[in-house]
């Protein structure tokens, strides 16, 4: 006769029910668990206090005015630090009009034998991203299709995933971040994302750098102009009282001697002053 027993009856022996509660904790454990999706094969996590650490340290030497070439150098450096899988790390740049492109600060000796086989050949990703002016990430299998040159010469240093973004330095300078990776799951969305802001954080100091150089030397050459002009005008006065003629005429005067002695305007008046200081007239 067949067994009718219902579903649901209680456990018959203690086995049994020690079997069904081991079974429903184990149920409610893993209910009780917040689901985790399963990372993809061979991605990288982010540490927040790696990432935020080497953000802190960009951000000093950022306010600390630094010199251009250390500003690259810790870029490179921290950029390595804070992004999971980038191995090592350099800048590139190129002037708009020259085909000799350089490597002004890296992460890593080898960043430049990356480079000088991309210089070589003419092409690569980091070229590709200083002249277009646009991020430029790929695999390895991308890079033997789009630059077949450079992608043979650079097989053997086994670098196997390639970021880099445009850098602009100047009017006359292109630049590329270039990053390397020796993983071959190439790097993601958020990495772009973090890239992009370190290299425009860059770029901002390298403007505000260079726009308060330039402020400093206008306001050296206004003070510079607000004496030369004074000076001349002293001059200018002391030739109308030993000539008695009129400012303009003083002014011509100051003007033809200059052109005679081959000097400037500003030199002469200045010769002038101090010949007056030196040797005061006396009142008769």
């Amino acid at each position: 006769m067949t067994d009718r027993t219902p579903p649901h009856r209680a456990p018959a022996t203690a086995l049994e029910a020690a079997a069904a509660l081991d079974f429903d904790d184990e149920i409610l454990a893993a209910l009780s668990t917040p689901a985790r999706p399963a990372p993809s094969a061979g991605a990288s996590s982010y540490y927040a206090e790696d990432t935020f650490e080497a953000l802190d340290i960009f951000r000093e030497t950022l306010l600390n005015h630094s010199r251009f070439e250390t500003l690259l150098q810790s870029l490179c450096e921290q950029v390595v630090a804070a992004i999971p899988g980038a191995d090592m790390a350099g800048v590139t740049l190129l002037h708009h009009d020259s085909a000799n492109p350089v490597t002004a600060a890296c992460s890593d000796s080898r960043v430049v034998d990356v480079d000088t086989d991309q210089y070589t050949a003419a092409e690569g990703p980091c070229l590709e991203a200083a002249r277009t002016g646009r991020i430029v990430c790929v695999r390895v299998g991308e890079v033997a299709v789009r630059w077949p040159t450079f992608a043979s010469a650079v097989a053997d240093i086994g670098v196997r995933s390639y970021l880099s973004a445009p850098l602009a330095v100047d009017s006359e300078h292109a630049g590329s971040l270039n990053i390397y990776s020796f993983d071959g799951h190439g790097f993601s969305d958020i990495d772009k994302v973090l890239v992009k802001m370190l290299v425009t954080s860059v770029e901002v100091a390298v403007w505000n750098s260079r726009h308060a150089i330039e402020a400093q030397e206008e306001t050296a050459g206004l003070r510079q102009a607000m004496k030369t002009r004074g000076t001349i005008e002293q001059a200018k006065g002391i030739v109308m009282a030993v000539r008695g003629i009129s400012p303009d005429a003083a002014f011509a005067a100051l003007s033809e001697q200059s052109q005679r002695e081959n000097t400037k305007l500003a030199v002469l008046a200045a010769r002038i002053v101090d010949s007056a200081a030196a040797n005061p007239r006396q009142e008769r």
